[in-house]
């Protein structure tokens, strides 16, 4: 129910119009007269003094959200209010990078009031849900598409989850059609996940995609850092000799082959070099401090390439 108003503000405030989409971004931080400049000059709103007082009066001004819009032009000064504050639905863009884990996704969606993390976290784990999806595993990490979404706020989060799953099929099959990929497709999302992590430089992607197939031709361990990161309770960016060696199926230098799932939502550029790898006959890389890779056929080539990257070249 709309609160109680002064009948001076019931008289101007009217009814919504609305007329074409327009998508505005309200950056963090920006104050009340920054945000009812902006909705102006996007032609969303024609009245900003109207739009500040009914903020002040209606309590508005601590409770106005930033993000990505679309909102109307013309349309009244109320609902936009209650359309920034998240109190009427709102369609909102939000970008997910490229190998975020289910975590950081769902504290996205939280962010933008499009759905709980907690009830997104459930809702990714729901084996029905998984099923009808055909998602293989215990979760939808993994099958959420990395990619610039628009979803109303209070969506529901099987919702989110459908939209996010079923453009990851799309993109994936379109990619899986031009390849001979050597792993099946559960293994090759769980290597593209992996690749995603452990690669900085795109130009390296499929290069490493054949390392990690070679050694799991030879049951080498990967001995991928990206894993342990996964496996550890919290996050770390340098591991120490004890962290690799944590007790868990997803730490990849105790234990040969693939983890049991992926660890990340990988992107399309991953996804090809999984599905497509450099026929290479390298077993070996060491990163260097400016993100790339040495690449070594031998145990020793590697263990020269590590002084020399522990000396810094």
């Amino acid at each position: 129910m709309r609160r109680l108003l002064p009948l001076v503000l019931l008289a101007a405030i009217g009814c919504q119009t609305g007329g074409d989409p327009v998508e505005v971004v309200i950056p963090r931080g920006l104050s009340t007269a920054g945000i009812a400049d902006t909705l102006l000059a996007h032609g969303v709103i024609d009245n900003p003094g109207k739009f500040r007082l009914l903020a002040r009066v209606l309590g508005f001004e601590k409770r106005l959200r930033f993000g990505r819009y679309r909102l109307r032009a013309n349309t009244e000064e109320l609902f936009v209010l209650e359309a920034l504050a998240r109190e009427l639905p709102a369609a909102i863009r939000v970008t997910i990078p490229e190998g975020y884990r289910l975590t950081q996704i769902a504290r996205a969606l939280e962010e933008n009031a499009i759905c709980p993390a907690v009830e997104f976290e459930a809702a990714c784990r729901d084996r029905s849900l998984l099923e009808l999806l055909g998602i293989p595993g215990r979760s939808a990490e993994g099958y959420l598409f990395p990619d610039t979404y628009e979803f109303e706020t209070g969506s529901a989060p099987a919702d989110v989850i459908e939209r996010m799953a079923g453009r990851f099929r799309e993109v994936y099959g379109g990619l899986r059609a031009d390849a001979a990929p050597p792993l099946d497709d559960s293994q090759t999302v769980i290597l593209a996940s992996i690749l995603e992590r452990e690669v900085v430089r795109r130009e390296e992607l499929a290069t490493v995609a054949g390392v990690f197939v070679n050694r799991l031709r030879r049951g080498f361990p990967l001995q991928s850092c990206a894993t342990v990161q996964y496996a550890l309770p919290a996050y770390k960016e340098k591991l120490s000799v004890e962290d690799t060696r944590v007790d868990s199926p997803y730490n990849t230098y105790l234990r040969p082959g693939l983890p049991p799932g992926p660890i990340s939502n990988p992107g399309r550029e991953a996804l090809k070099a999984a599905l497509s790898p450099q026929r290479t006959d390298y077993l070996y890389f060491v990163a260097e401090g400016d993100g790339s890779h040495t690449f070594s056929r031998t145990l020793r080539e590697h263990e020269a390439a590590k002084r020399r990257a522990r000396q810094g070249g």
